[in-house]
């Protein structure tokens, strides 16, 4: 029989004696744990063996069972149990698991039951006997762990299936992905995370009369974003700002003024400026500007290994550490910017570790037009305020933390957080001194696409239609969802 994704199995019975031991089965918790289980199941299945998982069916074999309980008393050479939180509670893994300790205990079987760790559940919480087996780890890294369940079951001589392998797999997914996914012609709105800027009209060149190092000493503290440029200081503030800040005791130059545009186009010869140095001028100056705005606002800053900043607010400064935003429909709701965080302890009860932060780091482009492009990040914190130091352990709280948020999470938190720093206007004015102001548009641009999809057409979720997710909430709270 042929490689079957089909919840049926048509295979004609056969005596259970007649058939070898070769099925893996794996089982996890639904539908937490899917996403590692589906790609556990086509990994072993293109490495050549029989495999059982429910959000694949069976993989590389034929089915000589009528039930799940059958597959592990009479076919099941390994049962690999995908060891969560959900799973060491949930009734139909126990319920598959029991089954399995007691084949093994039927039938002899030797290293029958297999757990696979997956996360940071401690071992000590695991139901009984699963502390005391050999567990595959897979918490730091799927590919080791993979490489290391293949080693298992090649020096344990687990048999392989003439029918698995890559084109069985292969079969599979185009099956799935036919019945899954159903691409729809439609005009569907997608937001994006830009927001269009419009720069200020002049810049102000300032030629002073010694050196670049001198120059810059003296800048310091300029509450307006400027560049130096040889002995030249660029900034689209003017004399005025300029004069307050240098004092009387030197003497200003006077400022030669360009338009920002035809710079951004064109550099200049004057000063020996290229189009494409220009063009870093002028973005560094909006990027100083925007985040000089956070600053104001007191925003917490982490720097992110490509060198970007990470802006979040701090536990405590919003009220209840959320932020307002209109939504679809014109209605008014909240999303969580701070949450709290927490983990297993040793014996399964929860513990505080610190809190999270949703955070976002600013790119400016201004070619073909200026636009900000803001990214997406969450934060760990101890205190509320200081970012972890060790990446490595924010790279794991992040996923264990985000593994839900989905697209509408992330869009909500987004828009909430750029309606709170923009005080639910559409435009932020921000002041770059000589009477000019930096606008920001704080509503994210649209695009229409005429093709879009239906994700999981057997549950006929749609996602055309708008995803609204709401917080949970305190019993207190029940009327801020709407105020």
């Amino acid at each position: 029989m042929r490689c079957d994704g089909d919840t049926t199995i048509d295979a004609p019975k056969q005596a259970t004696s007649a058939v070898s031991r070769r099925l893996i089965f794996i089982s996890h918790a639904t539908p937490q744990d899917n996403t590692f289980a589906t790609w556990l199941a086509t990994q072993l299945a293109i490495a050549g063996y029989e495999v059982w998982c429910d959000t694949t069916k069976l993989l590389g074999g034929e089915g000589w069972w009528d039930d799940i309980s059958e597959a592990i008393d009479m076919h099941a050479a390994r049962f690999l149990f995908v060891s969560t939180l959900e799973a060491n509670r949930k009734g139909g893994t126990l319920r598959e698991l029991r089954l399995a300790l007691e084949a093994q205990e039927k039938h002899k079987l030797k290293d029958f039951v297999v757990p696979l760790k997956i996360d940071a559940f401690p071992f000590a919480a695991m139901q009984k006997p699963l502390p005391d087996l050999n567990a595959v780890r897979f918490e730091e890294n799927w590919a080791v762990g993979l490489s290391r369940l293949l080693k298992l079951l090649e020096r344990e001589g687990i048999p392989r299936s003439p029918s698995a392998g890559p084109a069985c797999v292969t079969e599979w997914y185009g099956r799935s992905l036919d019945r899954r996914r159903k691409p729809i012609v439609t005009n569907e709105r997608c937001h994006s995370n830009w927001f269009q800027i419009a720069l200020p009209k002049d810049l102000h060149f300032f030629t002073f009369g010694f050196s670049s190092n001198a120059l810059d000493k003296q800048a310091s503290g300029f509450k307006f974003a400027y560049r130096i440029v040889g002995s030249t200081f660029l900034s689209f503030a003017g004399p005025t700002e300029m004069q307050d800040h240098f004092g009387p005791a030197i003497n200003l130059p006077r400022p030669v003024i360009v338009d920002t545009a035809t710079f951004l186009e064109d550099g200049s010869k004057d000063y020996n400026i290229a189009a494409f140095d220009a063009a870093n001028m002028v973005t560094d100056l909006v990027r100083q500007t925007w985040e000089g705005s956070l600053d104001a606002r007191k925003l917490g800053t982490h720097i992110l290994g490509s060198g970007l900043a990470a802006r979040y607010f701090t536990a405590g400064q919003l009220t209840k550490n959320r932020a307002y935003f209109t939504a679809f429909g014109r209605r008014r709701t909240y999303r969580q910017l701070v949450g709290n965080k927490s983990k297993r302890a040793k014996d399964g009860t929860k513990v505080p570790d610190g809190n999270w932060h949703y955070a976002l780091s600013c790119s400016p482009q201004l070619l073909p037009f200026p636009r900000l492009v803001l990214r997406h990040h969450v934060i760990f914190t101890d205190d509320g305020i200081t970012p972890w130091a060790k990446p490595e352990r924010m790279h794991k709280a992040r996923r264990s933390v985000c593994k839900q948020w989905w697209n509408g999470e992330w869009r909500d938190r987004l828009f909430a957080f750029i309606a709170e720093l923009g005080h639910s206007k559409t435009k932020l004015a921000l002041d770059v001194g000589g009477d000019q102001v930096l606008t920001v548009t704080m509503l994210p641009m649209n695009f229409t696409s005429p093709v879009s999809y239906l994700e999981n057409a057997d549950d006929g979720l749609d996602e055309t239609t708008e995803i609204e997710l709401v917080e949970d909430e305190d019993p207190e709270d029940e009327d801020d969802e709407t105020a």
